[in-house]
C-alpha cells in the first residue's frame, strides 16, 4: 500500500470514529422510521383486508389507508432509483424537478422533521 492510500484509508477511518455517535443517532432514527412504517403499512393492509371482504370502512379511514399506499409506492420507487448507480444523485434532481413542478416524490414520513 502506498502512502496516499495509507493516508486516504487514514482519512475516512477518522471521519467515520469523529462521527460514529451522529451515525449511531441517524441508524436508530431510521430503525425507529421503519419500525414505524411497518406498523402502519399493517394497519393499511388490515384496512383493505377488511374492505375487500365486505365490511363497510369510513371515508377517513380509507383515505388514510391509500395515503399510506401512496408513501409505501414513492419509497418503492425511490429504493428503486436508489439502487442504480448515481441514483442518490437522480434523486436529488427528480426532487428538484418535483418541487418545480409541485409533485411531491417523497413519503411524507420524510416532512415530519
Amino acid at each position: 500500500m502506498t502512502n496516499k492510500d495509507k493516508k486516504f484509508f487514514d482519512s475516512i477511518r477518522d471521519k467515520l470514529t469523529t462521527n460514529t455517535d451522529k451515525i449511531k443517532s441517524k441508524l436508530i432514527e431510521l430503525k425507529d422510521l421503519l419500525a414505524n412504517e411497518s406498523a402502519e403499512t399493517q394497519e393499511m393492509l388490515g384496512i383493505y383486508r377488511r374492505y375487500v371482504s365486505g365490511e363497510k370502512i369510513d371515508k377517513e379511514t380509507m383515505e388514510k389507508a391509500n395515503e399510506q399506499f401512496t408513501d409505501l409506492l414513492k419509497s418503492l420507487g425511490l429504493a428503486g432509483i436508489f439502487a442504480l448507480p448515481g441514483g442518490i444523485l437522480a434523486i436529488a434532481f427528480l426532487v428538484k424537478v418535483g418541487k418545480v413542478l409541485n409533485i411531491d416524490i417523497l413519503p411524507k414520513k420524510t416532512f415530519d422533521d
